[in-house]
């Protein structure tokens, strides 16, 4: 799993490639949660197109959690 973080225009923009498995997914919760903390970005895009397989449990989970912790302006682009 290869993940991308690009902030631009006050937006997070978060591009995944490869397999997101149980354990990629919990890793980048961790990259975009300490992001998010440290600057405050409300705004996020995560793109997953470019994925082969994804742990959709885990991955779904992590969406829930972002939502309760932070309720931010979340988008999933997806194939």
């Amino acid at each position: 799993m290869k993940t991308d973080l690009v902030y631009s225009d006050e937006v997070l923009y978060v591009n995944v490639k490869g397999n997101l498995s149980k354990k990629g997914v919990s890793s980048l919760q961790k990259k975009m949660y300490s992001v998010i903390s440290a600057y405050g970005i409300e705004d996020i895009v995560i793109d997953i197109k470019g994925t082969n397989k994804i742990d959709k449990t885990a991955f779904y989970d992590m969406l829930d959690d972002y939502d309760n912790r932070y309720g931010g302006n979340l988008k999933i682009m997806e194939k």
